[in-house]
């Protein structure tokens, strides 16, 4: 007999911090705080579309309610804000931009 899953371990698609640059320059916000990501600052609008509904589908963003208002909300799993590259590199050393090469 087959053991059918319906969750699957995600695979990584995308380093969470490119992710999070490829979303600012298509127009949706981050918050540095919590890695929250929203299509508009106005919270009378709908902050949900079809791209960030497909991103929690495939498990690269991370849908959990909100503490004040209890809606749900789209998150950047593990998300840390980092001040400069170095501190990007010390948890990141394989991105290429980390790597340096002795001549």
């Amino acid at each position: 007999m087959m053991n059918y899953k319906t969750h699957y371990p995600r695979m990584p698609l995308i380093n969470v911090h490119d992710l999070a640059q490829l979303l600012d320059r298509q127009g949706y916000y981050i918050d540095d705080e919590d890695g929250e990501v929203v299509l508009n600052y106005d919270p009378d609008e709908s902050n949900v579309d079809d791209l960030l509904i497909i991103l929690a589908a495939v498990g690269a963003l991370e849908v959990k309610p909100k503490p004040d208002d209890h809606q749900l909300c789209f998150y950047l799993p593990h998300w840390k804000c980092y001040n400069n590259l170095e501190a990007y590199c010390q948890d990141f050393p394989n991105y290429p931009a980390c790597k340096s090469y002795d001549l």
